[in-house]
């Protein structure tokens, strides 16, 4: 195959940055009218899919030729959390909280980049039936990264064409006969 080979310009997005770091936070809640508090075990749960990031002030340039910027983040944590009677298994209360975490990075950040983060965690709870509060800590992994759109030329070194599909028509039969 010698000879010229077409190129083409595609948009991709691209990962300018990013980092990772573990982040340990601790966080109370209130809670009144639970009466058999000695009996009491909380389940926590960090719905990680809900997880959100949001730039909170404007961007510091630390280093204009290299675009490193200075970024402060909100990362907002959804938390639900259920107080149980260890003995009988009575869910006693649900609680749905947000836990805010601040967050500063230095990241390149070229113009018309995004910010964006992710984070995987997990939580413990107890509860302190004197005080009327559940006390938690929050164990999570962030990941912070600036992407953007960029275009970029690809050598061109064929089509992508489908296969045929093809189906099995005897476990088909088989699962019309249950």
């Amino acid at each position: 195959m010698g000879g010229r080979h077409d190129v083409v310009c595609i948009e991709a997005k691209k990962v300018f940055d990013l980092c990772v770091q573990e982040h340990r936070v601790e966080r109370s809640f209130r809670v009144e009218g639970i009466s058999d508090g000695h009996d009491v075990e909380v389940d926590c749960h960090i719905d990680t899919h809900r997880i959100s990031c949001r730039e909170v002030s404007d961007r510091k340039c630390v280093d204009h030729h290299k675009h490193r910027e200075q970024v402060c983040l909100a990362i907002e944590v959804p938390v639900s959390l259920r107080l149980v009677n260890r003995f009988t298994g009575k869910v006693l209360r649900r609680l749905h909280r947000k836990v805010l975490i601040p967050k500063q990075v230095v990241l390149t950040v070229p113009p018309g980049a995004d910010v964006e983060c992710e984070a995987t965690g997990d939580c413990c709870c107890v509860f302190d039936h004197e005080n009327h509060e559940i006390h938690c800590v929050f164990d999570l992994c962030i990941t912070i990264k600036s992407k953007g759109t960029v275009e970029v030329l690809v050598p061109v070194l064929g089509d992508c064409r489908p296969r045929e599909c093809h189906a099995v028509r005897d476990a088909c039969r088989k699962a019309d006969h249950w």
